[in-house]
């Protein structure tokens, strides 16, 4: 097999409140996007900026095609960008900062400048490995693959007193890493041992706090449909811009409908030390966790949640207060069949 990284020429402009697209014409398995999008940024008054603002000018962002199940989706660049950093130890990139914070604004006398962010989707175990064929894109039979991208506005998601220069920015542009069949290889060949493709999808789901929540009644359940691997939790506060926040929740457990407990948490800030702990981070985000399901039932796909019903496996929370939201974002993956007729050329 042959493993190509390679930038896709084409970009998406920023549009502000718009959906732009790019067409992604390449053939393969697709193993590792990188999105990188950069904006020209001044500031206009002395407004506090909002945190995370450079991250929420993407309101949507997905990798889809005709007739398929979207095979990425983020309802805001914070989700793209603290999934990163939590996939790779705190190294999704941000202007000059590594693993830290999304990059300053610029402030006071200081000149408009570029902001840059970038951050990956890499559906694979190993995000060390760019041609990391564990989970992939199969593009065979594929047609209008493309990542279309929803551009926030300055007022509601950058704040008050700055300003976008929209001839002076970057836009949206890809780098896309894959894996093509040598001429004359079979997908069997290429897949061997196994007789199947573990296909990604990035599922969003927002659980809106409706009312304070004792003893873990806040009880909500997981995806079914597919193979879970993990969701990420990235909890909001009830203010109008929905800063990420550690005070709506207080507790955490998985339970299944057999009455057993996994995942019990007594204290939700005690969860987010412990991501950083188990995942090598360099500090400590609020409002952000992940659970693993590979560590629930100890096998590598998650939960096998293809068949399942509403209630078979449930997220149990206790909140603190009404308001705010837990934004729940899935990987999960459907499983499909090798096909023998399909051969490098």
């Amino acid at each position: 097999m042959e493993q190509k990284t390679e930038t896709i020429v084409t970009t998406a402009p920023f549009n502000a409140g718009k959906t732009e697209t790019i067409l992604v014409r390449l053939a393969g398995y697709i193993t590792e996007i990188v999105f990188r999008f950069g904006l020209n940024v001044a500031q206009t008054s002395e407004a506090a900026a909002v945190v995370d603002g450079i991250l929420r000018m993407i309101d949507g962002l997905k990798f889809t095609a005709s007739n398929v199940l979207d095979w990425y989706t983020i309802r805001d660049g914070r989700e793209g960008f603290y999934l990163d950093y939590i996939k790779t130890q705190g190294s999704p990139y941000a202007g000059d900062i590594y693993g830290t914070t999304p990059p300053d604004l610029p402030a006071g006398a200081q000149e408009a400048r570029d902001v840059e962010v970038q951050f990956v989707f890499h559906p694979g175990i190993m995000p060390g490995n760019p041609f990391d064929l564990t989970r992939c894109i199969p593009l065979r039979g594929k047609s209008n693959v493309q990542v279309e991208v929803s551009w926030g506005t300055v007022l509601d998601d950058l704040g008050a007193g700055y300003s976008i220069d929209t001839a002076a920015s970057d836009g949206l542009s890809i780098e896309v890493s894959r894996v093509i069949l040598e001429p004359g290889e079979t997908e069997r060949q290429a897949f061997a041992p196994l007789n199947h493709i573990f296909v990604p999808r990035l599922l969003p789901v927002t659980y809106p706090i409706d009312a304070k929540y004792d003893a873990f009644s806040f009880s909500l359940d997981v995806l079914t449909g597919a193979y879970i691997r993990d969701v990420m939790f990235l909890v909001v506060d009830s203010a109008e811009i929905e800063n990420r926040s550690s005070g709506e929740l207080n507790q955490f457990r998985v339970r299944n409908n057999k009455g057993e407990l996994y995942n019990v948490r007594r204290n939700w800030i005690g969860f987010e030390r412990e991501i950083k702990r188990r995942y090598y981070l360099p500090a400590v985000k609020s409002g952000l966790a992940m659970l693993d399901f590979r560590g629930v039932k100890g096998k590598d796909y998650g939960l096998n949640m293809v068949q399942a019903s509403k209630g078979d496996w449930m997220l149990e929370f206790s909140t603190a207060r009404s308001g705010g939201e837990i934004w729940a974002l899935y990987e999960a993956a459907d499983l499909v069949s090798i096909d023998p007729t399909v051969i490098g050329l």
